[in-house]
């Protein structure tokens, strides 16, 4: 059986999520509704109040804007967590976690991300519902990752003894997930689950608040970081953390972060990247980004890399998903 806390702002997402669970789980639950439409909670403190509410021994925590694709899914979670290992899972992650600022997804670029989830175009005009998989390690059931995407996590609630959402560091509605993702890494393992299908109706949108909660999160991990999993190269972060600051910084300036914020930050972990690996290429990506901007920078790199099959884009397959087989 199963604790399932969510944090309510909108009530038709709302609907037509307990519409779908109550179709799908195929096991008795609990749900538990943090109701918040009038913003007296972050993320972070309904969450703990739901742990506080729960009764059953996994506990899992559901964004509003997902629908579940899996008949019986709640007894595919309870066989998950019949693994002694299995501390958390989810449908999306990485595999590592660097000590410069990164969100998982930035290991999409060396294959070292997994997901299972489905996702509409964002193009409006395109009304197809396509499944976004990826299972580099050819993995069979699951993958073990380091950092989960919050949209849905199911977490032994035994953990929750030892474990919180933090909500000293944190203040608002990102990064939870990523640090909850460490937090439980100290006592057991994470997973992305390939049984499970959930749709997730995500607009894309990244705001400043973010970044601002990245920086936060890897300050408070920092004499943890990095981490991988135990199936990824101990050679990695060699290039991958000069990847994370290349790529930090344009979206940083994607997201109107002021240029000085921006400064201090690769003031900051440059040398970090540079002490792990001292690399021409990638110093010279900043040098001639100074000089013609970090966008067509990124563009010429890109291509360059992408060409000599020096990174691994792209890191999933996107099929349209067929809801009728």
């Amino acid at each position: 059986m199963l604790s399932i806390i969510i944090c309510h702002r909108n009530e038709s997402l709302l609907q037509s999520l307990k519409k779908s669970i109550e179709e799908t789980i195929g096991l008795p639950y609990e749900l538990i509704i943090i109701d918040n439409r009038n913003n007296n909670y972050t993320i972070l403190s309904a969450y703990n109040e739901g742990v506080r509410k729960s009764k059953y021994d996994i506990v899992c925590f559901a964004h509003e804007d997902i629908l579940f694709h899996t008949s019986n899914w709640g007894q595919k979670v309870i066989t998950h967590f019949n693994e002694a290992e299995v501390g958390m899972i989810g449908v999306i992650g990485g595999m590592a976690q660097s000590v410069v600022p990164s969100a998982w997804w930035f290991n999409s670029y060396f294959s070292r991300s997994a997901r299972n989830l489905l996702l509409r175009d964002r193009n409006k005009k395109d009304k197809n519902l396509y499944r976004y998989y990826s299972n580099p390690l050819s993995d069979e059931g699951k993958t073990e990752v380091v950092i989960l995407d919050g949209l849905w996590l199911c977490i032994r609630k035994q953990l929750f003894e030892k474990i919180s959402f933090d909500e000293k560091t944190f203040s608002g509605f990102h990064l939870y997930d990523a640090d909850i993702s460490m937090q439980v890494l100290q006592y057991s393992k994470s997973y992305v689950v390939y049984d499970i299908l959930i749709e997730h109706m995500w607009d894309g949108n990244i705001t400043q608040d973010f970044y601002k909660d990245l920086l936060r999160f890897t300050h408070k991990w920092n004499k943890q970081l990095p981490v991988r999993n135990s199936k990824t190269d101990s050679n990695y972060f060699r290039n991958y953390n000069w990847h994370a600051l290349r790529n930090l910084i344009l979206e940083m300036r994607s997201a109107n972060i002021s240029k000085e914020e921006i400064r201090k930050v690769r003031k900051q972990y440059y040398p970090v990247a540079k002490q792990e690996f001292d690399s021409l290429w990638f110093r010279n990506y900043f040098f001639i980004s100074d000089l013609i901007g970090y966008r067509y920078a990124n563009s010429l790199f890109y291509r360059i890399e992408k060409a000599i099959g020096f990174c691994k884009l792209p890191d999933h397959v996107k099929a349209v998903y067929d809801q009728a087989a």
